[in-house]
């Protein structure tokens, strides 16, 4: 931990434009924003198309939203406990990936509703417990609370871009397989578990140089600690 500077100077906000972390953490945010749009705005279309009428489609994501708003509380308690959060980022990036394996399996055979039901229900009970944890992330690992403000502003108001593609995914020549768009979704998962997987090593590998180098931080004052902000010697990543 570091000292924090409550005086505002625009080099944390060129510090956090200039930080590697915020720009993998992109990454990783995309591969659970863009299944949230693309889940969200096109569920019910989805669930019709698959032979539902246009009231049960609707009744039809009540379960699954019930049952993704109760593992994102669970998640997030054990995510807290353990204080870790790469691990349950990336179990949950997996179901998100395994629903829409199983969404591309289930519409390229055809005749199988209840399997791609089954698959968006997993990929949504994976979207939603993923969301919190990685904006959580990036927030635990940016030292200085004017380089976090902007840090995360920079992660959530990009990330966000994620639903002006998304929302092109499911295109209306493509229905009832929709096999795009499911596909595109995939495609921006395996790229954020990938980010994931590249941001908890490079935190491993910066904890483990800043052990060995043994800097206790006496030859620095806490204003210079706090003016260093993550990039201080005392400072230790979340992983």
């Amino acid at each position: 931990m570091v000292a924090e500077s409550d005086r505002f100077q625009w080099k944390y906000v060129v510090d956090a434009f200039l930080d590697w972390q915020i720009y993998l953490s992109l990454f990783m945010y995309w591969g659970i924003v863009c299944p949230l749009y693309g889940i969200s705005l096109f569920l019910p279309t989805i669930i019709n198309q698959l032979g539902y009428t246009s009231s049960t489609a609707q009744l039809l994501t009540v379960p699954i939203y019930i049952t993704a708003a109760v593992l994102a509380v669970v998640m997030a308690f054990f995510s807290d406990k353990q204080g870790t959060r790469s691990p349950f980022i990336l179990f949950c990036m997996s179901f998100i990936a395994l629903g829409f394996i199983i969404c591309i399996a289930a519409s390229a055979h055809g005749g199988l509703p209840g399997l791609v039901y089954a698959g968006v229900f997993i990929a949504t009970c994976g979207i939603y417990p993923a969301f919190p944890g990685n904006v959580t992330w990036l927030s635990n690992n940016l030292a200085g609370s004017y380089k976090r403000s902007a840090g995360m502003a920079i992660q959530i108001g990009v990330g966000n871009l994620g639903g002006a593609m998304a929302s092109n995914f499911y295109r209306a020549q493509d229905r009832p397989k929709y096999l795009l768009g499911h596909g595109l979704e995939l495609g921006f998962v395996v790229a954020g578990l990938i980010s994931v997987v590249l941001l908890r090593l490079n935190y491993i590998r910066i904890n483990k140089k800043r052990e060995v180098a043994g800097v206790a931080g006496e030859e620095f004052t806490s204003e210079e600690l706090g003016h260093m902000g993550d990039r201080a010697p005392t400072f230790r990543y979340v992983l």
